[in-house]
């Protein structure tokens, strides 16, 4: 039987294609044994399949292994191909057993996994999964990345939210008890603000009435007591008035306990004229000088600038040495701030300087502080209240008061205005 040239030539093309094939395959099981290549086999259908992924240079396989972060190479379909140490700790399965699996196995939202293959355009594909780890869920953010057609292959990057997301859940609840806590705070401020209304209006009206008969009894009923009686009837008087000045304070104090909303930008230059202008009487009965720079203009409350500025100018006009007319000056500069976190970088400085009695530095400290006292009722009058409302004025416009001062030397009080960016 005569053979057919073009079966000879087929088959022969044929044995030289197998040959070929040989020889890839003889390679790659070479370079598998040398470890210049990994090689996954798996069973499917019965048929041994290889997928094989060239390595890294050792360095970067070391830094995958460690890395702080899942790091997963799949095919297109999801194969797991490898999987570093950080995500099978991750997932709580040794990584043996996860190679071969699909990653849509470990996730919640496998719906997910299609839209991110479909965004594979030539740019990595990024979104949040949520994986099923052992006993518990993962919230993810992934990303994947086309490494075709240079490795046959899709790279996975899986970062670890489950703790994110856990500390935005504990801030989210922190601020919604603070939301409360402020709410009851405000609701409590107006209890509060409706509490002093009724109390100073109960007080006062009574105070009223003793201060009407008492004055009333000694002057024009003076005949019908004797001396003790109408000294005792001077100390009930007396004794009224205090308490009545006493409740003006803590009205004062207790509605200073914020800023008001008419927060507007004020001349000082402005407010402290007036408030000369109001303690016009007090100034020439002491015969006192006052000099004034030219002072900034601030955004802050008018209301309680004025009230600032009366009380330091009234301290230093009442605690004047004797025979001394009191000397005051008021200067202003800028100066820096070592608060480098706010957007605070400088504050406007005023200082409002006196020749007065001065305080002993060991009582500076105190003097700030509600109902504080250093000298007796009988040398000078007041309750203690006027350097604690500057200090809460001075709060609520997110500055500070300090006070320089030594016996028979003067006092100067130094106001800090912060000038925002």
């Amino acid at each position: 039987m005569t053979e057919n040239p073009k079966h000879i030539k087929s088959l022969l093309s044929e044995i030289e294609s197998l040959k070929a094939q040989l020889e890839e395959s003889n390679s790659i099981i070479d370079a598998i044994r040398e470890g210049a290549v990994d090689a996954l086999v798996l069973q499917k259908d019965g048929q041994p399949q290889i997928y094989s992924i060239e390595s890294a240079d050792y360095t970067y396989r070391i830094l995958i292994e460690k890395f702080g972060e899942g790091a997963l190479s799949i095919s297109e379909d999801g194969l797991i191909l490898y999987c570093n140490e950080y995500f099978s700790i991750l997932i709580g399965i040794p990584a043996n057993k996860i190679t071969g699996t699909y990653l849509v196995d470990y996730m919640d939202n496998p719906e997910v996994f299609g839209y991110l293959i479909a965004g594979l355009d030539g740019v990595p594909s990024k979104g949040e999964i949520v994986l099923n780890g052992n006993e518990r869920k993962i919230y993810a953010y992934v990303s994947m990345t086309d490494l075709r057609p240079n490795v046959a292959a899709i790279g996975v990057v899986i970062t670890d939210l489950t703790e994110k997301i856990k500390h935005e859940a504990d801030l989210v609840q922190y601020q919604n008890k603070l939301e409360m806590k402020v709410n009851e705070l405000h609701l409590t401020n107006t209890n509060l603000e409706q509490f002093i209304h009724v109390v100073s209006h109960d007080i006062k009206e009574p105070l009223r009435k003793i201060l009407t008969y008492t004055s009333h009894l000694s002057t024009t009923k003076k005949e019908l007591f004797t001396d003790l009686e109408i000294k005792n009837l001077n100390v009930i008087h007396s004794s009224a008035l205090r308490l009545n000045s006493l409740v003006d304070d803590l009205v004062k104090y207790a509605f200073i306990a914020t800023v008001d909303e008419n927060i507007i930008p004020i001349s000082l230059d402005k407010v402290v004229n007036e408030v000369i202008d109001d303690l016009e009487i007090a100034i020439a009965e002491s015969k006192a000088v006052i000099t004034i720079d030219q002072l900034p203009v601030i955004t802050a409350s008018k209301v309680q600038m004025r009230q600032l500025f009366a009380n330091l100018l009234s301290n230093a006009i009442k605690y004047s040495q004797k025979d001394v007319p009191p000397s005051i000056s008021i200067t202003s500069e800028i100066v820096g701030t070592e608060d480098m976190v706010s957007e605070v970088t400088a504050c406007h400085k005023i200082s409002v300087k006196d020749n007065g009695i001065g305080m002993d530095s060991a009582h500076l400290n105190k003097i700030f502080t509600i109902f504080q006292r250093l000298h007796l009722r009988n040398e000078y009058s007041g309750n203690g209240i006027g350097l604690a409302i500057c200090k809460k004025i001075m709060e609520n416009h997110h500055g500070r008061i300090e006070v320089e001062s030594s016996l028979t030397e003067g006092s100067t009080f130094h106001l800090y205005f912060p000038i925002t960016r």
